[in-house]
């Protein structure tokens, strides 16, 4: 599959974390299933020819921030464009508390109506993935223009920063809020608490420091992470994957030392060439 990822314009970078395309190659053979995890990021995608069976093949919707976990079969072919939010574009894209739409997906019609639909169109009938970048973007630019950030904003950015590995309370304290204060003002950017928003981006983190060169085992990256012991990161990672660790890393691994020539090379500082899996989910 090819996977190519791209940055967004300068003044959509506080907004959207990248855009992205996947699209099989002919004659390829696919994966039977697509495997989705816990993701602190909402995503806008457009499916087009052909994707996941239970969605038409061609379709336009917004999976927002989750903590639960999925299984998609896949068609025969399949062709993506996807958009990466930060949390606080929810808020700002919508007017709405995460909160409302945390674990949920929409049809993009249903939460923009006739621009959402008009957006899809123009999406399906670009002619490049750039022109797709220039559509989303002025859609996205139109939507959040004039919406104020709210200043909890810094907080969120900080616990990403830190990969979900710092205090909370002392998070709490520095912004002024008392406690439900601050959990209630957190939960409508981020959708979910302070603690669980920290928990699940320390999961990410932990599928992504797997890479380094410096981490051997398990027992390595559970105590890199800063979990209490590898029980405790297997059981986490169990609840936010669906799958025991080692099952998710052993497809990996192979990946680490593949010399597969077709592979995509995208931006060193995402990835060094795809292998399966993106941020939020895995092909198998």
């Amino acid at each position: 599959m090819k996977y190519v990822l791209f940055q967004p314009p300068q003044h959509l970078k506080e907004l959207v974390q990248c855009f992205w395309s996947l699209e099989s190659d002919q004659d390829e053979v696919m994966p039977a299933e697509y495997y989705l995890m816990a993701d602190s990021c909402a995503e806008i995608i457009f499916q087009y020819n052909g994707g996941f069976q239970s969605y038409s093949k061609q379709s336009a919707r917004i999976r927002f921030q989750h903590s639960t976990h999925n299984k998609f079969l896949v068609e025969k072919e399949l062709g993506f464009f996807g958009v990466r939010l930060y949390p606080n574009a929810v808020n700002k894209l919508l007017s709405m508390p995460a909160t409302e739409v945390a674990n949920c997906v929409f049809d993009l019609s249903y939460l923009f109506r006739q621009k959402g639909s008009d957006l899809a169109d123009q999406v399906f009938n670009a002619k490049s993935s750039a022109e797709r970048v220039a559509r989303v973007s002025d859609f996205l630019l139109q939507n959040a223009a004039g919406k104020k950030g709210d200043p909890i904003d810094h907080f969120v950015d900080q616990i990403i920063k830190l990969e979900g590995q710092l205090d909370i309370s002392h998070l709490q304290q520095q912004s002024g809020l008392s406690v439900k204060q601050f959990e209630r003002r957190f939960k409508a950017i981020a959708g979910f608490t302070p603690k669980y928003f920290a928990r699940v981006i320390r999961f990410q983190s932990a599928k992504q420091k797997y890479c380094s060169p410096k981490i051997n085992t398990l027992t390595e990256l559970a105590y890199e992470c800063n979990y209490y012991d590898q029980s405790h990161f297997i059981r986490e990672f169990r609840e936010f994957s669906g799958v025991q660790p080692h099952h998710y890393f052993k497809f990996l691994k192979k990946e680490k030392v593949s010399s597969t020539p077709n592979k995509i090379i995208v931006p060193p500082a995402d990835r060094s060439r795809y292998d399966g899996y993106l941020p939020c989910g895995w092909f198998v």
